[in-house]
């Protein structure tokens, strides 16, 4: 009962600090790239834009692989973010879905909090996700 309190803090405590932090950064997705390609850099793909002989390089799309699960985040052409969670088994994936930035949020902090129960490498990664 108290690892499940835990757990649930665990995660209440990522998506406050990811939606705080975005909020005063005023970008989710560059925050994000910087935070989870600083913490967990062999799951993390983050592609960026802008013209070629520019010195600012946005970040136009993340993708990170937890396991059977895919998280990718996009931003269009007009500015709006979409956000997409993956269902992979084996390399492939399987299923594809369009959801809300919010939850996709929430989604991946609960992910990464049941990896971490299960892999102190990902705990490590996961302190210093939060914590930074």
């Amino acid at each position: 009962m108290v690892e499940d309190f835990d757990q649930a803090l665990e995660v209440d405590v990522l998506a406050c600090s990811l939606q705080m932090d975005k909020d005063e950064n005023g970008d989710l997705l560059e925050f994000l790239a910087t935070k989870l390609s600083g913490a967990m850099p062999q799951e993390t793909e983050v592609t960026r834009g802008g013209w070629m002989l520019s010195s600012k390089k946005p970040v136009v799309g993340l993708a990170i692989t937890l396991g059977e699960v895919g998280f990718q985040m996009v931003r269009e052409k007009n500015g709006h973010l979409t956000a997409r969670q993956m269902k992979i088994v084996r390399g492939v994936t399987l299923s594809t879905k369009e959801v809300p930035p919010d939850k996709w949020v929430q989604d991946l902090a609960e992910a990464l909090s049941r990896l971490a129960e299960k892999n102190s490498k990902t705990k490590e990664a996961l302190k210093k996700f939060v914590i930074g």
